[in-house]
């Protein structure tokens, strides 16, 4: 078990996932780092409705990293609505 935060000792960077959104995040723990915020926002974007890719944070969509991980249809879905004008 650990003690009381020494002084200068930064907190831990990991945020918890939005009661909106648990449902994207089920496999990933109550809190995400940022590899696993990056997941949920793919999951979201994947599986979800239009409604939920309002309700992510910001800063937790990656469009490299939806690029690289996602599925082919959400890939090209992907580069129509961002890289079109490119």
């Amino acid at each position: 078990m650990k003690g009381p935060r020494q002084k200068g000792e930064k907190p831990c960077r990991r945020d918890s996932v939005p009661p909106e959104l648990r449902a994207f995040a089920w496999n990933l723990g109550p809190k995400l780092g940022g590899f696993g915020k990056k997941q949920v926002a793919l999951n979201v974007i994947e599986r979800g409705r239009a409604w939920h890719w309002r309700k992510l944070p910001k800063g937790w969509f990656d469009l490299a990293f939806c690029l690289e991980h996602g599925q082919r249809q959400t890939q090209r879905t992907l580069r129509e609505l961002f890289l079109k004008g490119s």
